[in-house]
């Protein structure tokens, strides 16, 4: 039998959210100690090492006292996210991101926080329902206060997206355009040989469909980040559906009230969309198993690193047969085809330089939150080749460990992938709160997604259940 303790993944989420808050996703020491117990707790929530206070018990209420240890720490989880979000600058280019400066934005946080912890104590009924749509009303309204709060950031993700929607427009491949190179020439952001007079001579570096994610926002508010927040907002609201007990409700709060997600809204990372999706795919899994190829292949199709979710795919169906894999793996191919294959035959050399190669071509950022980035202050010779292998090779380590322990289950893909994208970020030669932040929403997923119902039967002997082997 193989199962997920919930109560050490939310303590990973936690945990890995208030990191973050430390040094914005930057290299800093004391970040790195923290970035490495949140290693620890994760590898304990995917190994399904039993929660101590709670290992023991055997009583037929067990179940609910598992429950309620859950609910208590997502709840202070809760609480310290937003008091933390409350302390300290949202964001870098806010005219004033100072959050004391603002009354409405306390105001809504604290309305937020209040809302979530009255209704994971009374799920049920109306009151469940207006904690939800408070939750995520207040999730809109702080993305779209933090777009109008901060117009024009200085990041290069949103002066591509432009180059690429324009290009679009006049039927041209979004991946064969250059864009304005805004940063300095001391400024590692891009390799030597990618700049020239002024100009970045790459185009889009992400899939098609995060374009295509992204345009509803640009085409009909004028800013891509509006699609983001509508993302993020989803996400939260099919963490709420996925479990009904409250700790969806948490989940979803943990998420939405994470305290440098606003400085993620701000900079326009392209990550509320693979995030969303990962929801997608594993209540889909839970709700409609035989469709669940359609939000899979969406998933991979997102975001480059996103084939990781690939050898955990089978785990979305119930018992399956190789037959079902098959089908799975197929479906999910041929969606990830159709939305990529139109955007990269317009160019296919460009498709190929921008959106695969430079992937490989990136620089061995020593901002980064990374142990590679440690590696090297403490004279390892790592070169951004090097630190691919290390990378690499920490991911694999971590995918093995969710192979052995990890249930075959949809909550059991989520907390697979997570581990497996936070070892691969955390000894990465690029490691930002923008991929840690995706980490955050897997996790939270997975906790979400293993019901109460699911874990009752797990314990029960006779025919294998949904969440076990």
């Amino acid at each position: 039998m193989r199962f997920l303790s919930t109560t050490w993944l939310a303590l990973s989420a936690a945990s890995l959210s208030l990191t973050l808050h430390i040094s914005d996703g930057f290299y800093h020491v004391g970040a790195l100690t923290a970035l490495g117990v949140t290693l620890v707790l994760a590898a304990l929530g995917v190994s399904g090492v039993p929660w101590p206070w709670t290992a023991r018990r055997r009583s037929t209420d067990a179940e609910a006292q598992e429950r309620a240890v859950l609910a208590s720490l997502l709840g202070l989880a809760v609480l310290a996210s937003a008091l933390a979000l409350v302390t300290r600058p949202l964001a870098r280019y806010m005219t004033d991101p100072r959050p004391w400066a603002h009354p409405t934005f306390l105001v809504v946080v604290a309305v937020m926080a209040a809302a979530t912890i009255v209704g994971s104590v009374r799920p049920r009924g109306w009151r469940g329902a207006v904690a939800a749509g408070v939750l995520l009303a207040g999730g809109l309204w702080i993305g779209a206060w933090t777009i109008t709060q901060s117009p024009n950031p200085h990041i290069d993700v949103i002066p591509v997206h432009v180059e690429a929607f324009d290009a679009l427009a006049r039927g041209a491949s979004p991946y064969a355009v250059t864009f304005a190179d805004m940063y300095g020439p001391d400024e590692a952001f891009y390799q030597p040989e990618m700049r020239r007079d002024g100009r970045v001579l790459f185009g889009f570096p992400y899939p098609p469909l995060s374009l295509l994610l992204a345009w509803p926002g640009h085409a009909l508010v004028g800013d891509l980040r509006y699609s983001e927040v509508f993302a993020l907002s989803l996400a939260a609201g099919l963490l709420v559906a996925l479990r009904r007990d409250g700790i969806g409700l948490l989940c979803a709060a943990a998420l939405l009230l994470a305290p440098r997600l606003p400085f993620h809204v701000e900079q326009g990372w392209t990550e509320p969309f693979p995030i969303v999706l990962i929801a997608a795919t594993v209540a889909t899994a839970r709700w409609r198993p035989r469709l669940a190829w359609l939000p899979l292949g969406l998933l991979v199709a997102s975001k480059q690193h996103m084939v990781l979710a690939l050898p955990f795919a089978p785990w979305l169906l119930v018992a399956p047969t190789w037959r079902d894999v098959a089908k799975l793996y197929a479906g999910a191919a041929l969606t990830g085809l159709v939305v990529t294959l139109p955007f990269a035959l317009m160019d296919v050399e460009a498709f190929y330089r921008s959106a695969v190669v430079l992937q490989l071509r990136e620089p061995f950022r020593l901002d980064s939150l990374s142990f590679a980035r440690l590696f090297v202050a403490l004279g390892w010779p790592l070169d951004r080749h090097g630190a691919v292998y290390v990378s690499l090779g920490a991911g694999l380590v971590a995918a093995c460990l969710a192979w052995w322990r990890a249930p075959r289950s949809p909550a059991g893909f989520a907390a697979a992938l997570a581990v497996t994208c936070l070892f691969v970020t955390a000894f990465g030669k690029k490691a930002f709160l923008n991929y840690y932040m995706l980490v955050v929403a897997a996790l939270l997923t997975a906790v979400a997604a293993h019901t109460a119902p699911d874990a009752a039967r797990l314990r029960q002997p006779g025919p294998v259940g949904h969440d076990a082997v």
